[in-house]
């Protein structure tokens, strides 16, 4: 059987992420059968089911696929700490601007409550 990259990509987010197979499918709308497929046959899920485990892992369907963010290659030995700006990243990207505003104030109260101690 070929390697699957994307399979690889797949549970490497699960693991991260600490997510259940079962929680995931549900969330995805998938059945537990449907992500075995993908998890161990390598299958590749379609365009609508791939956009759907992509927004719940909070990536790019472009780094699922490719192993690429915009273009650049992300290595799968990435440290802890890239992985957190990834993720940040990923979700500021996706937040209206009121509600950045209040995600800026409460990053920035964090760090000042952080540096003081």
């Amino acid at each position: 059987m070929k390697k699957s990259p994307f399979k690889d990509r797949l549970i490497d987010e699960l693991n991260y992420r600490g997510i259940s197979n079962k929680d995931f499918a549900e969330k995805v709308g998938i059945s537990s059968g449907t992500l075995g497929m993908y998890l161990y046959r390598g299958s590749i899920p379609s365009a609508d089911v791939a956009v759907k485990m992509a927004y719940v892992l909070n990536t790019s369907v472009e780094y699922l696929v490719t192993g690429k963010e915009n273009g650049v290659k992300i290595s799968k030995n990435d440290s802890k700490n890239q992985w957190q700006i990834k993720e940040i990243s990923n979700i500021v990207k996706t937040l209206p601007d009121t509600q950045l505003e209040h995600f800026l104030t409460i990053a920035r109260e964090f760090k000042s409550a952080v540096t003081k101690s």
